[in-house]
């Protein structure tokens, strides 16, 4: 996988709307996408994971 050269950056005012978007790419899981293609999502997914982790600790 290769570096990418920009980044996008999403701004999460609750835990719930990270969750939304981390299920919507889960759903795009599926064994008929290719292996870098599988790659690349699980890391997002990881980022999803640590941001909904950040958001629910500082919820009250």
């Amino acid at each position: 996988m290769e570096t990418p050269m920009h980044s996008i950056n999403i701004d999460f005012t609750h835990s719930s709307e990270a969750k939304l978007l981390h299920r919507l790419i889960e759903s795009q899981l599926s064994p008929s996408i290719g292996s870098e293609e599988d790659s690349y999502l699980s890391v997002v997914l990881g980022q999803f994971e640590e941001a909904i982790e950040l958001l629910e600790s500082l919820e009250v």
